[in-house]
């Protein structure tokens, strides 16, 4: 059996945008929370998410911004959303 060791293998990670219980939670949490409270929670939850991409092999710096910048986009969008439907909800 032949080994070809110049290939390289490349990691493709769970994006973060679609794991439902991070999302969820962390809109939850984001919900609940104003101000400098809820900045400190969204920068520790980047961290995290952060560091555990790198603990789990991911270490191109262009594919962990793009996972946090779509889970950032999903959860700011569900959040404008729910807030929009409270005002829509209070007008009526």
């Amino acid at each position: 059996m032949e080994h070809n060791r110049d290939k390289t293998a490349s990691l493709v990670p769970f994006p973060l945008c679609r794991n439902a219980r991070l999302v969820r939670e962390t809109i939850d949490i984001l919900g609940k929370r104003n101000g400098a409270a809820a900045d400190r929670f969204w920068r520790s939850t980047v961290r995290q998410q952060i560091g555990r991409l790198q603990v789990g092999g991911i270490h191109d710096r262009n594919v962990i911004n793009d996972q946090i910048e779509k889970f950032a986009l999903v959860v700011f969008d569900a959040l404008r959303s729910s807030s929009t439907a409270q005002h829509d909800g209070d007008a009526a």
